[in-house]
């Protein structure tokens, strides 16, 4: 644009000033001023860093309270705090305190690391935005982190070989029993559908049909193995199953106390019963030696064989001082494994060990009913009174606080333990102790224990384990509300629920492989669907704490209820017991209630039940006693 008058006789105008002019030859060009910077002073420096110090803090709670990752064991706390330069311990801090302080430090790097707060402002030494060399290192030590966060990916640790062995065998064995269960549940479903249409169809004459046709092949033996895969044989069987079924909870319904005995000097805490995984080793010897086979412990440590089928409960065998001290969990190994004619027993302790104990029978013992009343000799015989012998075999050992329950897997060569230590392990019991060595007189070798997994995951004490009825999978759960399930045959984890209010105190598998109970804290008995993962039913069972679950026994659905046997359970019913002096008794049809059983002057500590005709329920308690309902 053309200069004005005022422009070229250099008079500012109403704008800018004119800038400097510079000769070049015969050009001129304007030149610009050098941007100083001012450094910010010690007063606005140390407000704009109070207030980047409180950015920080807002996040950090806010990050704290979402971190899942912080260590729990005491030394993994200790090797965290050392690794961040942070002291292990403050004046007058508790554990608590000190896993406190290592989340807040843990949510303080994620935080600086994700950019939520200007890190140069914290710096002490930034003036005029310049870095210096250190800062600049950490800034570029967090952008490295941040790059190995993104490209990090799940590791697993290696098994041992031992462990590797175990996992082939449990999905060997899991597969096949899968693969039975699987086919007989196709063809009750199957026969099922068959008896809807037929019902359709021809209406009540089907009905007499059916029962022509189940007076025809009354006898299992004489019906030929085509007749027998046959619809009108399958809709036979769901016909005696819901006849089995009707009856059996008319007998639940009428269940009374029939027999009750003092346990142990002090409070009877766990108890456990026989049972076998099919119906032909039931008629096994092992099987009817130790067929109704009730164990318990106590408070005491001591663990005591009850007979389950005489009517006043006879004491078979006594172990005292099992145990430095109280007995939380117990099991017995399924009949149909392990030695032919012993029985193995598990117990976990607070004491921090879980033992393997073998039952065999006494070669010793006389029969009561045959001494004379007036002899001494035989009245003083201790040894000889005693049906079985209950013989140490292995201590578990690992766990690093007190062990709250045990179980045994359906092929009676393994065992779980769960722990207040935050984890749960895996045990051969075949190569533990005594079972391994044989004969060795070394007393370290003798019973020592084979541990084959640690499985962490729980970021509360974990309390309850139940085994699949296939051996594939394994439930825990702890006092977080959490019932976490794991693939035995993969060692991960294949599915966790949520839902208890309160801690969880107990799990079961359903005997139809597809369902499991877990109740706790809160009262209430939770079924989950292990196929849709979601919950399928929730009970208000209790007004208390629920201390155990058991569900009906079930030997072979298919392959027996056509045989009219009345002392296959077939899973129909769930048994509960509670801190509020009662046990119950739930159908696993509808969920409703059948019975409640009232006898227990305290708190019912255990319930469990036995095989045989009506599916007795047997019951321990703080008041001391044993009680069995018939």
């Amino acid at each position: 644009q053309p200069k004005t008058k005022m422009e070229g006789q250099g008079i500012p105008t109403m704008g800018h000033p004119p800038l400097p002019l510079e000769t070049s030859g015969t050009s001129t060009t304007p030149t610009i001023p050098t941007m100083q910077v001012l450094n910010l002073s010690t007063t606005s420096l140390t407000e704009r860093q109070s207030h980047a110090a409180l950015l920080l803090d807002l996040e950090t709670k806010k990050r704290a309270a979402t971190l899942t990752d912080v260590p729990t064991l005491h030394n993994h706390v200790r090797d965290a705090l050392r690794s961040r330069g942070l002291p292990v311990r403050l004046f007058g801090e508790n554990n608590a305190n000190i896993r406190d302080r290592l989340r807040n430090s843990m949510a303080r790097e994620l935080v600086l690391r994700e950019g939520g707060v200007d890190v140069q402002i914290l710096q002490p030494g930034v003036i005029g935005g310049e870095v210096s060399g250190d800062q600049f290192d950490i800034q570029t030590k967090g952008e490295e982190e941040e790059e190995d966060v993104s490209t990090m990916t799940t590791k697993y640790t290696h098994a041992s070989e031992a462990l590797v062995r175990a996992r082939e065998f449990i999905a060997e064995f899991s597969l096949k029993r899968s693969k039975d269960r699987l086919y007989r549940e196709r063809k009750l479903r199957l026969g099922a559908r068959k008896r809807v249409r037929l019902s359709r169809l021809e209406g009540a004459d089907q009905h007499v049909n059916l029962r022509r046709v189940h007076n025809f092949k009354d006898d299992y033996n004489n019906v030929d193995y085509d007749d027998r895969e046959s619809d009108e044989y399958v809709v036979m069987k769901l016909e005696n199953m819901d006849n089995s079924c009707r009856s059996l909870y008319g007998t639940i319904r009428s269940k009374s106390l029939e027999g009750s005995q003092y346990g142990d000097q002090r409070a009877l805490s766990a108890i456990a019963t026989s049972r076998s995984n099919s119906v032909i080793d039931t008629y096994s010897s092992k099987a009817q030696m130790f067929h109704n086979i009730i164990a318990t412990g106590g408070w005491s440590g001591s663990i005591k064989l009850w007979d389950g089928n005489s009517f006043d409960l006879d004491l078979l065998s006594t172990k005292n001082i099992a145990h430095e001290d109280r007995i939380m969990g117990i099991a017995l190994q399924p009949l149909n494994t392990g030695h032919v004619q012993n029985s193995i027993l598990a117990t976990a302790s607070i004491d921090l060990t879980a033992k393997l104990w073998a039952l065999s029978p006494n070669s010793n013992y006389i029969n009561t009913e045959d001494l004379e009343q007036d002899s001494e000799d035989n009245a003083n015989n201790e040894v000889g009174k005693e049906k079985f012998q209950i013989t140490e075999i292995a201590h578990l050992k690992g766990h690093a606080a007190r062990l709250c329950n045990v179980a045994f897997h359906p092929s009676g060569r393994y065992v779980g333990t769960t722990s207040f230590d935050h984890t749960w392990r895996l045990w051969d019991v075949e190569r533990s102790g005594s079972i391994g060595n044989g004969d060795n007189n070394n007393e370290n070798d003798k019973f020592s224990s084979t541990e084959l997994l640690l499985q962490d995951g729980h970021w509360k004490e974990a309390f309850g384990i139940g085994f699949h009825t296939d051996g594939s999978l394994v439930s825990t759960t702890d006092f977080g509300g959490v019932v976490q399930v794991w693939d035995l045959r993969s060692g991960k984890s294949a599915c966790h629920f949520l839902g208890h209010a309160k801690r969880v105190l107990c799990s079961e598998f359903s005997p139809n492989g597809f369902q499991i109970a877990s109740a706790g804290d809160d009262g209430t008995i939770k079924i989950w669907d292990l196929r849709q993962r979601k919950l399928y039913a929730s009970i208000p069972a209790h007004s208390r704490l629920i201390t155990q679950l058991k569900f009906a026994h079930c030997n072979d659905v298919y392959n027996n209820t056509i045989r009219g046997e009345s002392f296959d359970q077939n899973g129909e019913f769930l048994a509960s017991s509670s801190f509020d002096g009662t046990a119950k008794v739930w159908s696993t049809r509808d969920w409703k209630l059948l019975s409640t059983m009232h006898g227990h002057e305290g708190k019912v500590m255990g319930v469990d039940v036995l095989d045989g005709k009506g599916g007795a329920i047997v019951t321990c308690g703080y008041d001391k006693t044993l009680k069995i309902w018939k």
